[in-house]
């Protein structure tokens, strides 16, 4: 009996299949898109061994943490200490520098003294902007902090919505577009590079940040870590494995072997404390020299209970600087391949990943569907052998399974979209597999348990002759011992 034989059963497959598919598209309580950043943090936590084979040298992060605050003993930084700050770096010569700091309201003396230090540097210098506080009135208002702060220095966007998780290349802002931090910084970067492209037309679609599990050979120079930083011994297939194995095991781990398994402790990116700036001796460090030289500089807080953190999938809570930073990173290390967000397309708003993932969902179900009804319900098909119901059993299996691959190589090596939710779909597939490979299995029951009754018999036998042998054997004895006598 062919698979596709028997019209009633198509269309009860059918029926089933667009009533799923219907669900899929509406989308109720939001449970979809709920469980799209879910599985993107998975994907990303396993594919981080082989983001990239060491952390990028182009990119240094300057935290102004607790210690500097305290030393100092100013929040927010003065503008006296900024100045003093960014005069300590740019002995070292940067590429670029941005400051993560929204700077809304003046706050301290000497503000003219911050303006003229930002004005007089021969590099870009980024400044955080938050679009819609900076509307064009506030721009050209003389007396604004705002005006004045972008007459010596680029605006670059820290905040946006209507993206979700994702990082945003541009903004709309006034009638125009700004750039976010990474965008704006990968422009410097690529002022001084030949590798970059022509045109930045293909960098408008959201990115889908990744995070390695690598880190800097030299952080313990610049930045207290509470625990040391360990060189990781194992392949980066070897520690994908372990990922997944983890992953697949979470509910029987505690909360402190997860955070100890799953969390890598280092920094992505070579991470300097503001403190390093106010040491003796640092103006002439050939060891910070090193570490800022021709590198994209950007400054941040990390101070304890701030609201400006991001949640790593890799890392855990950082500090919000580092979001802008591995966006740069992915822009550098992957150019316009960067994962991005494909643009809705249809009615239903539907992205081009959305219709791989539903393709493959639908046709997983439509298959097993209609395998259940043509196959384990259909009294007439159990007359057949059992080398055919195996062969009907495999092919839907190869199917999907060949779906699947197809699927993440399209999306990671031609379309750039991130895997769709691939470990999902092999979740899939492994669930399936006691429907089509019903057979197979019950197959190997019988023949595992033939083999036991056969295994079995044989020992029984063989005990059988060992004792009418010594049975035997002492009969033989017996009648010695009597002739003897």
């Amino acid at each position: 009996m062919n698979i596709f034989s028997n019209k009633k059963t198509i269309f009860r497959a059918l029926l089933t299949t667009l009533f799923i598919l219907f669900v899929f598209i509406i989308d109720p309580l939001g449970i979809r898109n709920s469980a799209e950043k879910h599985y993107e943090d998975h994907i990303i936590r396993m594919w981080a061994p082989f983001y990239s084979q060491k952390v990028n040298d182009d990119i240094v992060i300057i935290l102004l943490d607790d210690n500097y605050l305290n030393k100092t003993k100013t929040y927010p930084v003065t503008y006296n200490n900024l100045s003093r700050l960014l005069k300590s770096i740019s002995r070292f010569e940067p590429s670029a520098v941005f400051f993560d700091i929204l700077q809304h309201h003046e706050h301290s003396p000497n503000l003219s003294r911050w303006l003229k230090r930002l004005d007089n540097q021969n590099y870009p210098v980024f400044m955080a902007s938050d679009p819609e506080y900076d509307s064009i009135s506030r721009l050209n208002d003389p007396s604004s902090l705002r005006n004045k702060i972008s007459q010596v220095s680029n605006l670059a966007a820290v905040s946006w919505s209507g993206i979700g998780h994702h990082y945003p290349m541009s903004i709309p802002w006034n009638n125009t577009v700004m750039d976010t931090v990474a965008l704006s910084m990968y422009k410097a970067w690529c002022s001084n590079n030949n590798q970059c492209p022509q045109n930045f037309n293909d960098f408008k679609n959201p990115m889908i940040v990744q995070w390695n599990n690598k880190f800097s050979q030299n952080q313990s120079h610049f930045f207290p870590i509470n625990s040391e930083c360990e060189i990781q011994n194992k392949s980066n297939f070897e520690q994908f494995i372990n990922i997944i194995k983890i992953s697949l095991t979470q509910g029987i781990r505690s909360e402190q072997s997860l955070e100890k398994n799953l969390r890598e402790k280092c920094p992505p990116i070579l991470t300097i404390s503001a403190m390093k700036f106010i040491e003796q001796g640092a103006a002439n460090s050939e060891i910070l020299k090193k570490a800022i030289k021709n590198k994209s500089v950007l400054i941040g807080y990390h101070v304890s209970g701030s609201v400006d953190a991001i949640k790593s999938p890799v890392h855990g809570t950082l500090p919000g600087v580092f979001y802008h930073a591995m966006a740069l990173d992915n822009l550098i290390t992957l150019g316009n391949k960067y994962w991005h967000v494909p643009d809705e397309i249809g009615v239903f708003k539907l992205s081009i990943a959305d219709i791989i993932e539903i393709t493959i969902q639908v046709t997983a179900l439509f298959l097993v569907i209609i395998y259940r009804y043509n196959h384990l319900e259909n009294m007439h098909y159990q007359q057949k052998n059992n080398k055919q119901k195996i062969i009907n059993g495999l092919i839907p299996f190869i199917i999907i399974s060949m779906l699947i691959i197809s699927s993440i190589i399209i999306s990671q090596f031609i379309l750039n979209v991130g895997a769709p939710n691939w470990y999902g779909l092999v979740l899939i597939l492994f669930f399936d597999l006691p429907i089509f490979l019903y057979y197979l299995i019950e197959m190997i029951k019988i023949k595992t348990t033939e083999m036991y009754l056969y295994s079995l018999k044989r020992i029984k036998d063989l005990i059988n002759t060992n004792y009418k042998g010594i049975i035997n054997d002492k009969k033989i004895n017996r009648f010695k011992f009597n002739d003897d006598n």
